[in-house]
């Protein structure tokens, strides 16, 4: 992945996360973090659970993730040198359904 990859938040603008964060006055919600993709490869797998369980399952409406980010996710979880590990097997594990119900 090139430097912009590794920042980059599954194609959500940070200036949205923003936006949202502000229509509710400030207050942080759960789910209101969108990790980067880098942050997915590298981030402990404690924090990234909350992260990812956060974003995937209580983010406001406007930053629910696609089917497609939550792929996207997946992939790199499962590239990670402990994939194997039973804390990332259980982030993944926990990955919201797709729409088809059919995970790639």
């Amino acid at each position: 992945m090139t430097k912009s990859d590794l920042e980059d938040r599954f194609d959500i603008p940070a200036q949205l996360i923003i936006d949202v964060i502000r229509a509710h006055r400030g207050i942080w919600r759960d789910g209101c973090y969108v990790p980067t993709r880098g942050e997915v490869a590298e981030a402990p797998a404690a924090t990234l659970g909350a992260w990812l369980l956060g974003w995937w399952w209580e983010s406001p409406a406007e930053l629910i993730p696609t089917d497609a980010q939550v792929e996207a996710v997946l992939a790199i979880l499962r590239a990670r040198p402990d994939a194997a590990s039973p804390e990332i097997r259980r982030i993944i594990a926990q990955a919201p359904p797709p729409s088809d119900g059919e995970h790639v």
